[in-house]
C-alpha cells in the first residue's frame, strides 16, 4: 500500500512540476524598456502610457494584443504620427526580453496664418452667405503641442477680420510623484461687429453694427486635471465670463438676449468632468468604450446674471467586425436641473461646433435639455503611410493616410421651454441618415464629405473638417 502511495505522490509531483514549467515558459520577463525616436518628448511621457513596467511579465498568448493596445495609447497622445513596439532582445532559454518602443514624432510647432470661416460650418458659409470673404477671419496662430517635451501644449491666436480675438491656452507639465496632476489656463478676448441675436425658423438671425460692437466677450479659465489611471481622467475648473452687447440688441431686437434688457452678463462657472476612455484611437476609433460625465454650475453668487445647473453625459461604444470594418454608436444627453428661464445667449443645444446632427447643418436647436443618438458603420479601404523625400529640417519621411466610407443615422430631441416660438424643430424628434467619404491624415486631421437626408426630406452634400489639436 505504501508503494502505491509513493507512486501516486511522485506522479502528482511530476505533473505539478510539468505544469509549473509550462506556465513559466508561457510568460515573458521584461528586463528593460528602450525608447527610440523621441528627440523632444521625455521618456516618462511615453512610459506613463504603457501598461507594463520593467520586471513585469507578459503572457505570450496576449503579447500581440498588449502591444497593439499600448501602441494605440501612445498614438492617442497626439505627439506621434507613428509608433512601433517590438522585442529587441529575447533570451529563449529564460524568456527574458528587452522591449523597444520606437516612435516618429509629429510636427509640434505650427506657426500658421489664420484663414477661417466665421460661420458655424463650411456649408452655412457657402450656401447662406454665398462664400463671402467678409465673413472670414485672418491672422496668425502659433501652436506648440509639446513645448518642453512634457506633453504641455501652447496655443496662441491673434485673429482679425470678421471676429477679432486674442486667445491663449496652455496645458502645464504634469507634476506630482506619479506625474498625474497638471493645470490648464485659458484666456479669450473677442469683439464682433456682427452677432446673432435670435433664432427664427431654426436659423440664426444676425445684426451688424458699424458704430459699436454687437458682442464683446472676455473669458478666463483655470483648471486642475488629474490622470487617475491610463483610461480615467478627471478635472475641475473655475471660469469667469464677461459678455456685453449693444443697445439695439438688448432694447429692440431681443430683450431676452441677456434677459431683462441687460447690456452686460457677468458670472462664474464651476465645472467638474469625469472621462473614461478605452478606445483604440480616440480621433478615429474602431473599438472600445468611452464615457463622459459633466456637471456645471453657472452663477456662484446670487447677484450674478446667470443661474443654471446642468449635467451632461455621453457614451460611445465601437465594435470591430474585422480589421477594416467597424461600427460605432453614441448617446449624449443634457438636462437642466434648475428650471428658471435662462438668457437666450446661454440656451445653445445642438447645431453649434461639433455638437451637430448630420443632415441639419443649416439649423440650430436651442433648449434646456436634449437627447442625441447616432450610429455609424465604417469600412477602411485604404490604409498606408505615404512616403516623402526626407526633409532634414523637420524630419518628415512619411504621412499615415486612411480612406474610408461610412453609413450614418442619427436621431435627436431638444426640449426648448422658452424660445420655441417660430422654431418648428424644437420639441419634436429629428432624424437623418446618409453616407460619408472620409480621409484621415497623420492620425490627427479628419476630412469628411457627407451626403445626408433629414426628416424634412432636405438632401445635401456637407463638408466637415476636424483637427485633434
Amino acid at each position: 500500500m505504501s508503494d502505491y502511495r509513493t507512486m501516486f505522490r511522485m506522479t502528482i509531483g511530476v505533473l505539478f512540476l510539468a505544469a509549473f514549467c509550462q506556465s513559466q515558459a508561457q510568460y515573458l520577463y521584461i528586463d528593460s524598456i528602450r525608447f527610440e525616436g523621441n528627440k523632444k518628448t521625455q521618456n516618462y511621457i511615453l512610459r506613463r502610457e504603457l501598461d507594463f513596467r520593467v520586471h513585469d511579465t507578459i503572457a505570450q498568448q496576449y503579447l500581440s494584443t498588449r502591444l497593439l493596445e499600448n501602441r494605440s495609447r501612445l498614438l492617442n497622445t497626439g505627439l506621434f504620427k507613428e509608433v512601433h513596439l517590438n522585442i529587441s532582445r529575447w533570451d529563449t532559454e529564460t524568456n527574458h526580453v528587452t522591449m523597444e518602443v520606437r516612435v516618429e514624432e509629429a510636427w509640434y510647432i505650427y506657426p500658421v496664418p489664420v484663414f477661417e470661416l466665421a460661420d458655424r460650418n463650411f456649408n452655412v458659409w457657402w450656401n447662406e452667405f454665398n462664400g463671402s470673404l467678409k465673413r472670414v477671419n485672418y491672422g496668425l496662430r502659433f501652436i506648440h503641442n509639446n513645448l518642453t517635451g512634457q506633453q504641455d501644449g501652447l496655443k496662441a491666436t491673434l485673429q482679425l477680420g470678421y471676429s477679432p480675438k486674442l486667445e491663449m491656452i496652455y496645458s502645464w507639465p504634469f507634476f506630482g510623484r506619479e506625474r498625474a496632476w497638471r493645470f490648464r489656463s485659458e484666456l479669450l478676448y473677442s469683439q464682433n461687429r456682427e452677432s446673432y441675436y435670435k433664432t427664427e425658423q431654426d436659423r440664426l438671425v444676425f445684426h451688424r453694427s458699424e458704430s459699436d460692437f454687437a458682442l464683446q466677450r472676455l473669458r478666463f479659465l483655470s483648471a486642475l486635471e488629474h490622470r487617475t489611471t491610463l483610461q480615467l481622467f478627471q478635472s475641475i475648473s473655475l471660469e469667469y465670463q464677461f459678455n456685453r452687447t449693444n443697445d439695439l440688441i438688448r432694447n429692440v431686437l431681443n430683450p431676452d438676449f441677456f434677459l431683462d434688457n441687460k447690456a452686460r452678463q457677468n458670472y462664474l462657472t464651476l465645472r467638474y468632468r469625469f472621462i473614461y476612455d478605452n478606445r483604440d484611437l480616440r480621433f478615429y476609433p474602431s473599438r472600445g468604450l468611452s464615457a463622459e460625465f459633466q456637471v456645471a454650475k453657472e452663477g456662484l453668487a446670487g447677484a450674478e446674471d446667470v443661474n443654471t445647473l446642468n449635467a451632461t453625459i455621453q457614451l460611445d461604444q465601437y465594435f470591430p467586425w474585422t480589421t477594416r470594418h467597424n461600427a460605432g454608436i453614441m448617446l449624449k444627453a443634457k438636462g437642466s436641473i434648475i428650471r428658471d428661464k435662462i438668457p437666450y445667449y446661454n440656451s445653445k443645444a445642438l447645431g453649434y461646433g461639433e455638437n451637430y446632427i448630420k443632415g441639419y447643418e443649416y439649423y440650430v436647436m436651442d433648449g434646456m435639455d436634449y437627447l442625441f443618438l447616432k450610429f455609424r458603420e465604417r469600412y477602411i479601404f485604404f490604409d498606408r503611410a505615404m512616403a516623402f523625400r526626407k526633409n532634414k529640417k523637420i524630419g518628415v519621411k512619411s504621412m499615415p493616410v486612411k480612406l474610408s466610407t461610412a453609413l450614418h443615422a442619427s436621431t435627436a430631441y431638444v426640449n426648448n421651454v422658452h424660445y420655441s416660438f417660430n422654431n418648428p424643430l424644437a420639441n419634436r424628434w429629428l432624424y437623418s441618415m446618409g453616407a460619408s467619404l472620409e480621409c484621415l491624415l497623420a492620425n490627427t486631421s479628419l476630412i469628411q464629405l457627407d451626403f445626408s437626408i433629414n426628416h424634412l426630406k432636405d438632401t445635401g452634400i456637407y463638408l466637415h473638417f476636424r483637427d485633434q489639436f
